[in-house]
């Protein structure tokens, strides 16, 4: 039996632990006004187990209940999500149990109740289902950012042709190289179907993989979160572990995407007014597809060590158990504590509207961005769900907007148009897959952190026109050949990463 091997079989026979460094959000909820908990429009949703098999959860007037002809063992315990106080405990030996935790619920409190059953010989727990009492009833909780994300999950097609562009490689999603492939064949060896594949997958990234709180800390090192980057290294940030979740998911032929959205980790963030509007992306996971389901696994919070230390070469990798708390969850129960904001699909969201003052924008199936119009670009908030820009050929844009291209991961390449002058702070911020900008002539102002943490970023001239650059324009951009006129100069101590090298004309 290879290593590997032996690895994945420890999670058949051991429990599921949970760990000091994945985290739960029952464990941080505080409780809050009664007219904060409104009940759910669902009243049942399917959990799997790692053989695919389904459990239904639900409520049913007073009832809480969990049915399975596949687990055993099955026990439930109410908690009071303020200060996680033990309320009642259910419990049965068969895969089946009804339990009316309305007895013990009031008014005016927000619940959870931890499902735990035994499949062959491993216990797994579960607490992502939030209750509420109402009228006598207990009531699935409505998360604010449900149906947000269920309008953003609309990305995830499952039409053929969606389907195969998500077993294609992407940029840090190399599932197509040679290493890759044969890790993904020593992993998945022996594997029927492909719920035992994707099981063996999530199972050697939570088992073998660590936690990188080094590289949270480090604000002068440049990091890459490529999949065969990552399997050489063991170690690595949610970003990371997403993308060598869904590299060998593809390699396998199981379709699968990177998320991007935000982390809530208390009640606090769960119960922010802006929370439904909030798009500052500050997590990532992974959505897989088997058997005409998309389900939702976040291994970050799964993974059992983590590596820490003073810095890369000082630090060093502290055990710990994993969990399958987020193993394939549906939307309803994964919503709790995750606000989808985009996933890194290379098809688009069909949409168009206004994108500035006398600009508009189109976004088509393929992904292609048509802006229009003249003036200053600003796209809506949020507006990412594509891969391509392309400025209409009667269009006369001269400025880039504040921020008008943050967090558009998929972008590799933009062609700005020669009618440019100015372009704003912030304006490609964090664009991870942009690899070349061409700056026209005529340019005259890049704004503060224009392109910080681009850090793919291979190339870009700026043009002799250009009088100004901010603080930290090219921060974070590790791999940049910067071209620059003899006129401007950057002030190196305003730079946490440098720019690889830069040439002065």
């Amino acid at each position: 039996m290879s290593v590997l091997s032996s690895a994945l079989s420890i999670v058949l026979s051991a429990s599921i632990a949970f760990s000091g460094l994945t985290f739960s959000f029952s464990e941080n909820v505080k409780a809050g006004r009664s007219d904060d908990f409104e009940s759910a429009d669902f009243t049942s949703y399917e959990l799997r187990t790692y053989k695919g098999d389904v459990i239904n959860v639900g409520v049913d007037g007073p009832d809480f209940y969990v049915q399975s002809d596949y687990i055993s063992n099955v026990k439930v315990t109410l908690y009071e999500a303020d200060g996680n106080h033990k309320v009642k405990t259910f419990s049965e030996d068969g895969g089946s149990i009804s339990c009316n935790v309305a007895e013990y619920m009031d008014d005016n409190v927000l619940y959870y109740a931890k499902i735990e059953y035994d499949v062959d010989e491993s216990t797994i727990t579960v607490n992502n289902n939030y209750l509420v009492y109402d009228n006598g009833d207990a009531r699935f909780y409505r998360s604010p950012v449900y149906d947000f994300n269920v309008e953003r999950c609309s990305e995830l097609r499952d039409d053929p042709q969606s389907l195969q562009e998500m077993l294609m490689p992407q940029n840090d999603i190399e599932c197509d190289d040679p290493v890759l492939i044969s890790y993904a064949q020593q992993l998945c060896e022996g594997c029927t179907n492909d719920w035992e594949k994707v099981f063996h997958i999530y199972s050697y990234i939570i088992y073998y993989m660590s936690y990188d709180l080094v590289q949270t800390e480090d604000n002068y090192t440049g990091y890459q979160d490529g999949a065969v980057c990552l399997i050489r290294r063991d170690i690595a940030i949610c970003e990371g572990f997403a993308n060598l979740f869904t590299a060998l998911c593809r390699a396998e032929g199981i379709p699968a995407t990177v998320q991007f959205g935000i982390g809530i980790i208390d009640y606090d963030e769960m119960m922010a007014p802006g929370l439904p509007d909030d798009e500052n992306c500050d997590h990532a996971w992974a959505a897989v597809y088997i058997d005409g389901t998309w389900f939702y696994v976040d291994p970050t919070y799964d993974v059992g060590s983590y590596f820490s230390g003073d810095s890369i070469e000082t630090g060093r990798v502290i055990p710990g158990e994993p969990t399958l708390e987020y193993y394939l969850l549906p939307l309803e129960a994964f919503s709790y504590d995750h606000k989808i904001c985009d996933a890194d699909t290379i098809h688009g969201l069909e949409s168009s509207g206004s994108c500035g003052e006398n600009a508009t924008y189109e976004i088509t199936r393929d992904g292609t961005l048509t802006i229009y119009g003249s003036g200053k670009v600003i796209l809506p908030y949020g507006c990412n769900n594509f891969n391509k820009v392309v400025f209409a050929p009667d269009s006369n844009i001269d400025c880039i907007g504040e921020e008008c291209f943050t967090d558009c991961d998929l972008i590799t390449s933009v062609i700005l148009p020669d009618t440019v002058r100015t372009i704003e702070a912030n304006a490609f911020n964090t664009c991870e897959d942009l690899e070349y900008v061409y700056i026209p002539e005529g340019v005259q102002t890049i704004g503060r952190r224009a392109f910080v943490t681009c850090d793919e970023l291979s190339y870009i001239r700026i043009p002799d026109s250009c009088t100004y650059i901010g603080k930290f324009a090219f921060d974070g951009c590790p791999l940049l050949y910067l071209s620059l006129p003899d006129s401007i100069e950057l002030s190196d101590d305003s730079y946490y990463i440098h720019p690889l090298y830069i040439e002065y004309r």
